[in-house]
């Protein structure tokens, strides 16, 4: 009992969701269409089926576990869980376009008629009133539809039933042993912020300070820590709100819409890319996974060629420097620190395979302050408060030194004045909501020098809401697009245990001459993030003349596997760019929108990779391995189920394999959809307003007092993981306003 209390006294305090708003996104028999192709990808397999399929479960259920939580695993009945049906409410209220979910209602209704029916299903029976073996062979067809809308319904409806499923299945935790305590969790108090409170202000509210910055990400936290020292009053904005770590790490039902933008991801516009993006006080360096990679050298020298000579100059070397020498990240150049940092099984696995298959590999330096971080479930918060982002270093530098901060507020604009023929920002005008959503106030904040550091994804908004021109304001968007690759071992890995990501392999970072590739690191590994990348493969239905669930009997199979699984993720310095814009049917003018597909060029970049982490897989022993290709079938090693397999035959069946996935290649938005947890380029930096948002100082081209300091001032992708290149770009801004300030009180 003891023990059980000590462990008890380690869980995460709740983070209670707001309500959703009142009203309907859909009628009562549109909701019923809804969940009846919801339940295609997650139905309970019934008890007709699942002996065979228990049988499978055995190896992967938790020691001392009977078959009966295989069974419940198999049988549970989603869609008629309340939390999952919430969970799906709440998404449509929340966080689909509303243009999208009529585009939607559109359909459903049209599939309730028998005309719209044949025309989409082939039969004259609606949809929901067709057994479940029918509506899945509807539905899976729809996934090589001809008619581009049907294979976009089912791709949507396909990540949204999953992600439902992994959010709030009951059996999914008990058949993987999933602790919501983390077995190596270790709780440190975090910095007490004060926030200004405006419940008890009047409907308006004007305030006045030196800087006043947007964001509050890892571009601000380096802005607002350097210009508070240098004696400059600083005001932080953030739109959504601060969570101590006594709330670390959340559960996948809360994290996603209390620590990420759009609650958990963002599709564009095609359906081709998933976009992940922080979104919470502290903004990507909250839920990042620590890796502090500085820029390479072959892109500060792209950089500099633009026009831009100080990415190669000493002065930002030492801005990289500083900013991870405040953070305690290990040198390249020190193997001794080096060699501190813990390897979890998967990080162990990529560096000795990259070894042994002669491909270049190194160790991946953290922002750890040189302290053991062995936390793998920190992409929902860091209950150590170990990592040092904004929250735990940046910002409780800046507060030591006067800066104030506001959690909950919506900036709407960037206030202007006409000074000698000049555009100079004067402030901002923003909306403050209380952590209840219950009052709103209307905040206008004077200051002498406005610093947007809101995000790739929301800063060039910020400049659009405010009336700038520039054609190139959200263009130039880079997402490092990714695709993953899984590998399941003859014993249990627990993949959510240890240091996140902690090595990288770099042997295709150049397949183009002009250091395009991609590079192979470590998934984070909680089920939350992990199973949502197992592909459901529709084909396996249709195939099937035994089962109409072959495909969704196949998905629970693969992700009862988690536990004895690695994932690794391909991420590609994407040479091409796509655009973020605002919802032109948002009459608020808040909601963001993606043009983003990945290019060919960039898709052939990500498939090299998919193929050199299947094939460092595969030489350390993986029993069974996944492209996530949703056509391509899972490689099984012939001697883990036929002990007269030799190893060559291993490697004669693993290179056809190979042959076949290289066949099929890599595209989206049909039939892969890439993922991004990296977003840059979107307020290019440049040496002219013909090709970019602002010079080299970071200042908005056309305007005085306005700059931005984020990675969104990015000239191109960073080809690595992207906080620290943030954070010396904003060492550099940081300094650049500072001599400004000392130039003008001269």
């Amino acid at each position: 009992m003891a023990q059980t209390d000590s462990i008890a006294s380690l869980a995460s305090l709740p983070s209670p969701l707001p309500p959703a708003p009142d009203g309907e996104v859909f009628t009562k028999e549109q909701w019923d269409i809804l969940f009846s192709i919801l339940e295609v990808f997650v139905p309970s397999v019934p008890s007709t089926e699942p002996d065979n399929v228990v049988s499978k479960l055995k190896s992967f259920l938790p020691e001392n576990a009977t078959e009966d939580v295989a069974r419940a695993y198999l049988t549970e009945n989603s869609t008629a869980n309340p939390a999952y049906r919430d969970f799906v409410a709440r998404k449509f209220k929340l966080y689909v376009p509303p243009s999208d979910a009529q585009g939607l209602a559109f359909i459903f209704s049209a599939l309730n008629t028998r005309l719209g029916s044949l025309a989409l299903t082939g039969y004259t029976t609606p949809i929901h009133a067709q057994d479940l073996r029918t509506r899945t062979k509807i539905v899976c067809q729809w996934a090589g539809a001809r008619l581009p809308l049907l294979r976009a319904i089912h791709r949507s409806l396909n990540g949204l039933g999953r992600q439902a499923w992994v959010a709030s299945s009951a059996s999914l935790p008990t058949m993987l042993d999933f602790p919501e305590i983390p077995k190596h969790i270790e709780r440190n108090p975090s910095f007490e912020f004060k926030f200004h409170d405006f419940t008890s202000t009047s409907t308006s509210t004007t305030l006045s300070t030196d800087v006043v910055v947007v964001g509050s990400g890892c571009g601000s936290g380096v802005v607002t820590s350097h210009l508070s020292r240098a004696g400059l009053k600083c005001l932080v904005l953030e739109k959504a709100y601060h969570f101590p770590s006594t709330h670390f790490p959340m559960s996948t039902g809360t994290s996603g819409e209390h620590l990420m933008d759009n609650g958990g991801v963002m599709i564009s516009d095609d359906g081709s890319m998933a976009v992940i993006a922080g979104s919470t006080f502290g903004g990507g360096g909250t839920v990042n996974w620590s890796a502090s990679l500085q820029p390479p050298h072959a892109v500060r020298k792209e950089w500099a060629s633009e026009g831009l000579p100080h990415f190669l100059g000493a002065e930002y070397q030492d801005c990289l420097d500083t900013i991870c020498s405040r953070m305690g990240v290990a040198k390249a150049t020190d193997p001794e620190a080096l060699g501190k940092i813990e390897h979890n099984f998967a990080n162990q696995t990529l560096l000795e395979g990259s070894r042994r298959l002669g491909m270049a590999v190194r160790i991946v330096p953290q922002n750890t302050g040189s302290k053991r971080h062995f936390c793998g479930y920190c992409g929902s918060g860091c209950a150590g408060a170990t990592k040092q982002g904004p929250s735990n270093c940046w910002f409780p530098d800046a507060a030591a030194h006067g800066a104030e901060f506001i959690e909950g507020c919506w900036v709407e604009e960037v206030l202007f004045i006409e000074r000698n023929g000049t555009k100079t920002a004067t402030g901002v005008k923003a909306t403050w909501t209380s952590r209840d959503r219950k009052t709103t106030r209307q905040l206008t904040i004077s200051a002498k020098r406005v610093v947007i550091a809101a995000g790739t994804l929301q800063s060039p908004l910020v400049l659009l809401r405010s009336g700038l021109k520039n054609q190139h304001i959200g263009a130039n968007l880079h997402l490092h697009p990714t695709n993953p690759i899984y590998a399941t071992w003859p014993h249990r890995t627990n993949p959510w245990e240890g240091a996140i990501l902690t090595a990288v392999m770099t042997d295709f970072e150049d397949l183009d001459g002009h250091h395009h590739g991609s590079k192979v690191e470590v998934i984070c590994g909680p089920p939350g993030i992990g199973l949502l990348m197992v592909p459901f493969r529709s084909q396996k239905s249709l195939e099937s003349s035994n089962s109409a669930f072959a495909s969704a009997i196949d998905y629970r199979l693969n992700a009862a596997k988690h536990a004895f699984s690695t994932g690794l993720v391909c991420i590609a310095r994407d040479a091409d760019t796509g655009r973020v814009y605002i919802d032109p049917k948002d009459p608020s003018r808040r909601r963001l929108r993606m043009a983003y597909t990945p290019s060919a060029r960039d898709c052939a970049h990500i498939l090299e990779g998919m193929i050199g982490a299947l094939r460092i897989s595969f030489v350390m022993g993986a029993v069974e391995l996944d492209s996530c290709h949703p056509q391509s079938e899972r490689w099984v090693r012939p001697s883990n189920v036929d002990n007269k397999a030799t190893s060559a035959i291993d490697e004669m069946s693993f290179n056809s394999w190979i042959e076949d996935v290289r066949r099929l290649g890599y595209s989206a938005p049909d039939p892969c959809t890439g993922g991004s947890a990296h977003q840059m380029g979107t307020c290019r930096m440049s040496n002219s307003p013909e090709k970019g948002v602002v010079d080299s100082s970071g200042k908005v081209f056309g305007t005085e007092g306005l700059y931005v300091a984020d990675a969104s001032v990015f000239p191109s992708a960073s080809g690595v993981n992207p906080m620290v290149s943030t954070m010396g770009i904003a060492e550099w801004i940081a300094r650049g306003i500072v001599k400004d300030v000392n130039g003008s009180q001269t």
